[in-house]
């Protein structure tokens, strides 16, 4: 009984993976079963795309996912206007405008870099030219944690669908002090709907 629940899984398995010449000998006498397959050696594998939802619209943009930097300097961070206050940078053929207020920046289209590599430099670039404060006011952020923040907020605006009211407030990033060290959940946790805080 083994031998032939054994002989039919061979013969479904060989069925199922496209085998296409199956021989089945059995000696009931001698109660031998043998089971002859022939199995191509390679295959090619077939991957199918996911359906999309319809009824959800697609967000399509150019996102900088490789390393295009090699150094802070290589985005060209510029005062457009010798106030200290609005900045553009260059990145991978196109603009970003970075705001600087008292113990933030503020990065515009920010979701559109992806890179951590490059979004470090780029926070290297910004602190060097206005470091910001810490959550404690006493000593400043570090370049490696404004990228982690810039990065929790890429991750949101990849997560959150179209039509969600806080992927507006996602796509650019605010690198202040009050948001240090936060991830994802912290994001979400603080951002619940105004209306509801305030009833």
């Amino acid at each position: 009984m083994r031998k032939q629940l054994a002989l039919l899984s061979a013969a479904v398995m060989c069925v199922l993976s496209g085998c296409n010449k199956v021989t089945f000998t059995e000696n009931t006498a001698a109660v031998t079963t043998e089971a002859v397959t022939t199995v191509p050696v390679t295959e090619e594998a077939t991957t199918t795309a996911a359906p999309t939802d319809a009824t959800e619209s697609i967000t399509e943009y150019t996102a900088y996912d490789t390393s295009l930097l090699s150094s802070p300097e290589d985005i060209g961070l510029h005062d457009t206007d010798g106030n200290g206050v609005d900045y553009i940078f260059s990145y991978g053929g196109e603009e970003f405008f970075a705001l600087y207020e008292p113990d933030n920046w503020h990065i515009t289209d920010s979701y559109k870099i992806e890179d951590e590599d490059d979004i470090l430099l780029i926070c290297q670039a910004l602190i060097s030219v206005h470091p910001i404060h810490s959550a404690d006011m006493q000593s400043y952020r570090a370049a490696e944690d404004m990228a982690f923040e810039w990065h929790q907020h890429n991750l949101a605006y990849s997560l959150l669908p179209d039509s969600s009211e806080w992927k507006s407030n996602a796509k650019d990033v605010d690198l202040d002090s009050k948001d240090e060290g936060k991830g994802l959940f912290n994001f979400l946790m603080d951002r619940p709907d105004s209306n509801e805080q305030t009833e």
